[in-house]
């Protein structure tokens, strides 16, 4: 009888090796990388446009808290007094004939005010005055006018007499100079100015005129 033990083992060993192989093939995992097909991933592209800067912050021009101011009117013969409370602004032009009361604000270093018969008012603050161009009726005058301290400045009065509505006002410079006007039903009344904060007398009455800390109010 032949011998066939060790054939027989070299072949199964044969067999169970390419049995292996094979199993292998199949089972083992597939790397997978980011990119398959060997390319490099394509790079962020740069921005070209550089950064807008920003702005530089607008700078704020101050303006006081309280001030007074009074002078003339520049080519009309007329006074204006302008006073500022915190923000708030009156204005007051005059010329003996006719009147223009303003109000308005003060912001960012200058001063804007209106009124009636189109009249207004845009000044730049700084240097102790205030100095721009008045608008009234058709025309426009410039004008200068510096920081005044009582009893300089603006006054106003208001009163019923006798059964008539009396409306005032005045302004009075450092120098003594003085303009004013008082009405009564919107009329014009001849009646002495009076000295500052002193009452004025109308019809055989007197009217108690107001600084503007008493009378900013009513604008």
């Amino acid at each position: 009888m032949k011998r066939l033990g060790p054939v027989l083992t070299l072949a199964s060993g044969a067999v169970i090796a390419v049995a292996l192989g094979a199993l292998s093939a199949t089972t083992s995992p597939t790397i997978q990388t980011a990119n398959a097909q060997g390319q490099q991933a394509p790079a962020v592209e740069a921005t070209s446009e550089a950064s807008a800067a920003p702005k530089p912050a607008k700078t704020v021009k101050p303006v006081p808290a309280k001030a007074d101011y009074a002078g003339r009117v520049k080519g009309n013969g007329g006074l204006i007094a302008i006073s500022i409370r915190n923000g708030k602004a009156v204005g007051y032009f005059c010329d003996g004939r006719v009147e223009a009361w303003l109000k308005g604000k003060a912001a960012d270093g200058k001063v804007t005010l209106t009124g009636a018969r189109n009249a207004s008012v845009e000044a730049n603050l700084g240097g102790g005055r205030a100095s721009g161009t008045l608008e009234f009726g058709a025309k426009s005058w410039e004008f200068t006018a510096p920081t005044v301290k009582k009893p300089s400045g603006l006054y106003r009065a208001t009163a019923v007499v006798r059964g008539a509505n009396v409306k005032a006002g005045w302004i009075y410079l450092p120098d003594g100079s003085r303009v004013g006007l008082l009405s009564v039903d919107d009329e014009p009344v001849d009646v002495a100015i009076p000295e500052p904060g002193e009452n004025a007398t109308v019809d055989g009455e007197e009217v108690d005129p107001k600084d503007v800390d008493e009378f900013i109010g009513e604008f």
